[in-house]
């Protein structure tokens, strides 16, 4: 299984080859003229991705793939406001905010496919007849229907016993201990471009991917295409930090109390996704924000918003 992910450890950054001053297209034979530290760059001609392989020659990435937009600029404005304004501490924040500049881009991610196991403990407040044992779950049916079955027939004796005796069931809640197992897939968005910090989602979001198609560059509808300078290596280290704090948001919906987690991790090789992205600023109360929009699904991605707003 390997060594337990340590979330403090840093996170070794993978340098990527240089690439020559000037060169051409491998699909197509057009000309590229590679930006300093880009690890990816894109065809402006046909669209293919070339990134220096590890013998230090250039390549074009073959799991290329793109997801349609399907937002216009209303559509995609009335996302946004749809999500400012969700929650009942948030009235009309979209009506009172001021809207700034609003941008479409087509975004590569690198899609990480990333399978998670972890091994957790801790407490969790239950009702009577639980004891103060240990609860095993674990990720069998067999035991979790046993420990269902054993909890049962505890509740069902002390209930008999009380009414024999004519005393009432202790309903006062009692703290057990918890050891459990998770185990998840998930397929990590990780955004290729280094300074699109506010483009990389961090609570769980993913791409529809069941929508996605071979990129081509004449699908795009003459939106900006970015190229890239994350590479694969950076982007599995990156996948492998964010799979930690997903099995620890999990691991805290089964305890009241999280005591230890140990996170194993593992990554592998995945593909290039270039995913249509709105990225819209507004200022609220003189308070600058943003919202990142699939515009695909028309989900956001990330973004800011009041944590209320009242008036």
């Amino acid at each position: 299984m390997g060594q337990p992910y340590n979330p403090n450890a840093p996170v070794q950054q993978a340098r990527p080859p240089s690439m020559p001053q000037s060169m051409k297209c491998s699909s197509c034979g057009g000309p590229l003229s590679p930006g300093s530290g880009l690890a990816l760059v894109v065809c402006e001609y046909c669209g293919a991705v070339t990134t220096m392989g590890s013998g230090g020659a250039a390549e074009v990435i073959q799991k290329h793939y793109m997801l349609e937009n399907k937002l216009s600029n209303e559509a995609a404005l009335e996302a946004g406001g749809k999500w400012l304004n969700k929650g009942v501490l948030r009235r009309k924040v979209a009506e009172r905010s001021d809207l700034g500049q609003v941008t479409l881009r087509y975004v590569p991610y690198w899609i990480v496919p990333t399978s998670v196991v972890a091994d957790f403990q801790g407490t969790k407040n239950v009702g009577a007849g639980a004891g103060t044992g240990m609860m095993m779950h674990g990720d069998t049916g067999a035991k979790k229907a046993a420990g269902a079955a054993l909890f049962a027939l505890t509740m069902a004796a002390a209930a008999a016993g009380s009414q024999n005796r004519n005393q009432s069931v202790n309903t006062q809640q009692q703290v057990v201990r918890v050891r459990d197992r998770i185990q998840m897939q998930y397929n990590i968005p990780i955004v290729a471009v280094r300074g699109y910090t506010k483009y990389q989602p961090d609570d769980g979001f993913q791409f529809q991917l069941q929508s996605k198609m071979n990129f081509d560059k004449r699908q795009t509808g003459g939106v900006d295409v970015q190229s890239g300078d994350v590479t694969e290596a950076e982007a599995k280290s990156q996948a492998a930090a964010l799979s930690h704090k997903f099995a620890e948001k999990q691991a805290k919906t089964r305890v009241d109390n999280l005591e230890s987690i140990q996170v194993y991790p593992t990554t592998y090789d995945g593909e290039l996704l270039h995913a249509p992205v709105w990225f819209m600023e507004y200022a609220h109360k003189g308070k600058q924000m943003f919202i990142v929009i699939d515009g695909s699904s028309g989900s956001v991605i990330e973004g800011e918003r009041p944590s209320f707003s009242l008036w």
